[in-house]
């Protein structure tokens, strides 16, 4: 079989820091073969995917050794911006790749670059426009796009390229549930069409696991753990990769903590049909108490609509929706940081516009969905010490807290690493661990655990519970539904900028629009209806 991608004793080391982030790294992946990269937070992951896409080392501030082959051409070969015709990228962050204004000229422009001719490109955009499933958007606004249309957008802005290897970096992590499949659904029918060997780094693997066949798995320190046909190195190794804080797929965890022997189901109708037990939850609980927020009929733009709720102390708000319903613009209107064109919003009887920055700063905090927005310092340490600094903390309270918080979030030894050189992950638990180091009365994540692995989600949730049972009330935006299942105590479904449901968790896994608000029942949820529809038991109220 024909090599696609050959490594030959890669390794990656950022100067400024010093952090060797790719360790010796030999494989090869061959033609047409799918192939997904599993690894911790912070074990190289993106930047591998940087050094197949020549971005590395041509944009590195450091020093990258060994080789990298594409078809067996070593990529220092390729004439500048020539290796995007063989390999194409889609990152997590799908605006990050854009330059115009609307869908046509965007994959126009990618042509341009190759000078095809124009009579060439109508007929070229129109294909891949129809792959894609976004013909009917070929002349919108790219602002105007949802969220899962952006990252098909930038999809079809590689594949108009025509390259032979495709690079996805998280594609789905920003999607919601029902716009993560569609993105799954697309790549598969193309693949059909198409000779592709596709590359994917994902944390979730729900939706996956049909298409890719083969993994490779690195290890926290940037070297590989293990390599191979993706079923048997779940089956043989799963124990392995769990150890490393890897998110495995539903029905393997459940089958490991039930301690089902292998082969394990990759289905949850396989799993069911192992009979194991009935899966519970047991949410964090604490008493409710005083009103802390209130909005009262706010307006914004055309994207809120008379919004009215309250936010009570002793409450974890989960809030879900569909990409573009209006929930990130909702959170920062509650914390303060837009102001709404009508209605009003209070924070502990006070109305919002009468709060200084300074108090208003103590009393609730703000965790961004790019971490990068919030940043403003040269080093970890700094980012987490900032706000202590403001208030005129002491510098021994200083270092102990914010040691306590690099210990807590997962960031030890990291604490003079520049935030713009960590990983994803790393950056995304260091904005929280900015806005948690003080004790506010209300905290607003906007997808807290984006691009985390397993270990940093379940030591970022327990730090979540402990803050919440200390008395700080939560408002957290996210598209996992297992995590709202798991720790709401009430949940929020925004829908075109309204409130469309607000009531516990239980009683929107029956509700019966959720297909319409593109949201799906966790799945242990999903585990527990088919579990007690083959025993005939009586579904209750978990359902």
């Amino acid at each position: 079989m024909k090599t696609a991608v050959q490594l030959e004793n890669l390794s990656l080391t950022y100067e400024e820091s010093g952090r060797t982030v790719l360790r010796d790294i030999t494989l090869s992946i061959a033609r047409e073969q799918d192939t997904l990269i599993l690894g911790p937070s912070g074990s190289g992951k993106s930047s591998l995917v940087q050094c197949l896409n020549g971005l590395y080392p041509e944009n590195l501030d450091g020093e990258m050794t060994g080789h990298v082959y594409i078809h067996g051409r070593s990529t220092d070969d390729f004439k500048p911006g020539e290796l995007a015709e063989t390999v194409g990228s889609v990152f997590q962050d799908p605006e990050t790749q854009f330059c115009m204004l609307t869908v046509e000229d965007e994959i126009a422009f990618g042509l341009e670059n190759l000078r095809i001719p124009a009579e060439e490109m109508e007929p070229r955009i129109n294909e891949v426009l129809e792959q894609v499933n976004l013909l009917d958007k070929k002349t919108s606004m790219i602002h105007q796009l949802s969220g899962g249309q952006k990252q098909k957008l930038a999809l079809a802005c590689v594949l108009v390229m025509e390259p032979d290897i495709l690079l996805l970096d998280e594609p789905t992590a920003n999607l919601d549930p029902r716009a993560a499949g569609e993105f799954i659904e697309v790549l598969t029918s193309i693949k059909r069409k198409r000779s592709l060997t596709i590359v994917v780094i994902e944390h979730r693997l729900e939706g996956w696991m049909e298409l890719l066949s083969h993994v490779i798995v690195l290890r926290a320190d940037g070297g590989v753990l293990t390599t191979g046909p993706l079923h048997d190195v779940m089956n043989k190794q799963a124990h392995i990769i769990h150890d490393q804080g890897i998110r495995l797929p539903y029905p393997i965890q459940y089958s490991l903590e039930e301690d089902v022997p292998p082969p394990y189901p990759f289905t949850l109708e396989k799993l069911a049909d192992q009979n194991v037990r009935l899966p519970s939850v047991d949410r964090p609980r604490r008493p409710y108490g005083k009103k802390i927020m209130e909005a009262a009929d706010v307006q914004w733009k055309d994207i809120l609509k008379d919004i009215s709720f309250s936010l009570y102390e002793g409450e974890w708000i989960a809030v879900v929706g569909a990409n573009g319903s209006g929930k990130t613009s909702l959170s920062k209107i509650m914390a303060g940081i837009t102001k709404p064109d009508s209605g009003m919003v209070h924070l502990k009887e006070k109305p919002m516009k009468k709060w200084t920055p300074d108090r208003l700063r103590k009393e609730s905090g703000y965790v961004f969905q790019n971490p990068e927005h919030q940043f403003v310092t040269y080093e970890t340490f700094e980012e987490i010490a900032f706000s202590l600094r403001q208030q005129g903390t002491a510098g021994l309270e200083i270092n102990r807290r914010v040691k306590n918080m690099l210990s807590l979030c997962g960031l030890d030894g990291l604490d003079r690493h520049p935030p713009y050189q960590l990983s994803q992950g790393q950056k995304r638990r260091l904005s929280a661990a900015t806005m948690m180091v003080e004790n506010q009365s209300v905290l607003f994540l906007d997808e807290p655990t984006f691009g985390q692995d397993a270990a940093s989600t379940q030591q970022l949730m327990e730090l979540l519970e402990e803050r919440f049972q200390q008395d700080t009330s939560l408002f957290m935006i996210t598209h996992d539904m297992e995590l709202v299942h798991r720790y709401a105590t009430r949940v929020i479904v925004m829908d075109k900028g309204r409130i469309a449901f607000d009531g516990l968790p239980e009683q929107l896994w029956m509700h019966e629009h959720l297909s319409d608000w593109h949201i799906e029942p966790p799945l242990p949820v999903q585990l527990y209806r088919l579990l007690t529809e083959r025993s005939r038991y009586h579904v209750s109220s978990y359902s």
